[in-house]
């Protein structure tokens, strides 16, 4: 099936074929030649149908390559892969994306990740009810640190 893979380090946004398989998803998003193995992945919804793949550990690796994609409120670290979903069964499909729409609302970037800012509190939450606790942690971004030659 159609996918549509981000390389942040090489800077390029190539279709590629994908398998079906969700264990293809974590070879796709690791990058052995730079010593990044992806364990869990997390998912960034972009529209009803595609959503953006990317390492759900990839903040706390240090790293230094990222990408933004418009109307996403935060950098994303190391690679992406866009892929379809089957809103009835959960299960990938092809994206329906073109490499030029994605593209265009992709821009790369390098920062360092200088620490996490935690919070905690209660909200109304719409299935778990009044008062429900919340924690989140959210990444504080700087710049990227320097190469060693």
């Amino acid at each position: 099936m159609k996918a549509i893979l981000i390389n942040p380090i090489s800077r390029t946004i190539k279709e590629i074929e994908h398998s079906g398989n969700f264990r293809q998803i974590y070879e796709l998003l690791s990058d052995e030649e730079n010593g990044v193995k992806v364990d869990l992945f997390t998912v960034v919804q972009l529209d009803d149908v595609n959503c953006i793949y990317v390492d759900d550990e990839g903040l706390l690796k240090d790293p230094r390559y990222f990408f933004n994609y418009r109307g996403y409120s935060q950098p994303l670290a190391g690679r992406g892969l866009v892929l379809g979903v089957d809103s009835h069964s959960g299960e990938s499909i092809a994206t329906t994306l073109s490499v030029e729409h994605v593209s265009d609302r992709v821009r790369f970037s390098e920062y360092s990740v200088e620490g996490f800012i935690q919070e905690e509190g209660v909200m109304d939450h719409p299935v778990m009810g009044r008062q429900t606790p919340f924690f989140k942690s959210s990444p504080v971004f700087g710049p990227p640190k320097p190469t060693e030659k």
